[in-house]
C-alpha cells in the first residue's frame, strides 16, 4: 500500500441495498497523482425508476433530481470505465461489499465489460485490519483480503467513513455525506491517513 500514489477513488449513491434489484444513481470519483488531487467530479444517473423515500432521506437525492439533470446508465457507465481503465488503480470505502456489487450489476445490465476489481483497494478493510491486527497474505488479492476482514464479528468495532475520520484526526467535516463526490474523496484522505500510520 505505501507505493501506491496515484489512483481513482470512486463512490456510489443508489437506490437501495440490493444489487440486483437497486440502481447507481449518483457517482462520485476524485483522481489522484503522486498523493495529490488532480480532479474531482461526480454525476446524477437517470435510472428511470423512482427513487424510493427512505433512500432520498439518506443521500437526499429525488426522483425529480435525477429526472432533470441525470445522465441516462449507459452514458454514466462508460464515462466511469473510462476513468477506471485509465487510473493506475482504484480505491473506495466498503466497495467489496457493496460498490464493486453494483458495478458489476450494471455492467451485467448493459451487456458491457468491468474492470478487473480483485485489486480495487479498500479503505475499509485496511482500516478494520489495521484495527485487529490483520495482514494481507502473501499473494492474497484486495478482494480476498477486504472478504476476509470484513466477515469478522468485532462487536464494537466500526469502519464507517465519520469512524475513520475522527479516528484518523481528519478535519474534512461530514456534513455532505453521503454525496457521491465528497465521499470519494473523504476515501482518499482516509487513504492518505492510513499509508501515514504503516
Amino acid at each position: 500500500m505505501q507505493t501506491v500514489r496515484s489512483y481513482l477513488a470512486f463512490d456510489f449513491e443508489t437506490t437501495g441495498l440490493e444489487p440486483g434489484t437497486d440502481r447507481i444513481v449518483q457517482v462520485g470519483l476524485c483522481a489522484v497523482s503522486d498523493g495529490r488531487v488532480i480532479d474531482r467530479q461526480g454525476w446524477l444517473v437517470n435510472q428511470g425508476i423512482p427513487i424510493p423515500r427512505e433512500a432520498a432521506r439518506i443521500h437526499g437525492i429525488t426522483t425529480d433530481d435525477v429526472i432533470a439533470r441525470g445522465i441516462s446508465p449507459p452514458e454514466s457507465l462508460a464515462l466511469l470505465l473510462a476513468a477506471m481503465r485509465s487510473a493506475p488503480t482504484c480505491i473506495g470505502h466498503n466497495i467489496h461489499r457493496f460498490d464493486v456489487l453494483f458495478l458489476l450489476a450494471e455492467s451485467r445490465r448493459l451487456g458491457l465489460t468491468p474492470p478487473d476489481c480483485a485489486d480495487f483497494i479498500d479503505t475499509a478493510a485496511i482500516f478494520k485490519g489495521r484495527r485487529l491486527g490483520m495482514q494481507k497474505a502473501p499473494g492474497e488479492d484486495s478482494k480476498a483480503y477486504a472478504d476476509r476482514v470484513l466477515s469478522i464479528r468485532a462487536p464494537g468495532l466500526k469502519y464507517s467513513i465519520p469512524t475513520c475520520l475522527a479516528d484518523l484526526g481528519i478535519e474534512a467535516g461530514t456534513a455532505r455525506l453521503h454525496d457521491a463526490s465528497h465521499d470519494a474523496y473523504l476515501t482518499h484522505l482516509i487513504f492518505q491517513a492510513l499509508k501515514a500510520l504503516r
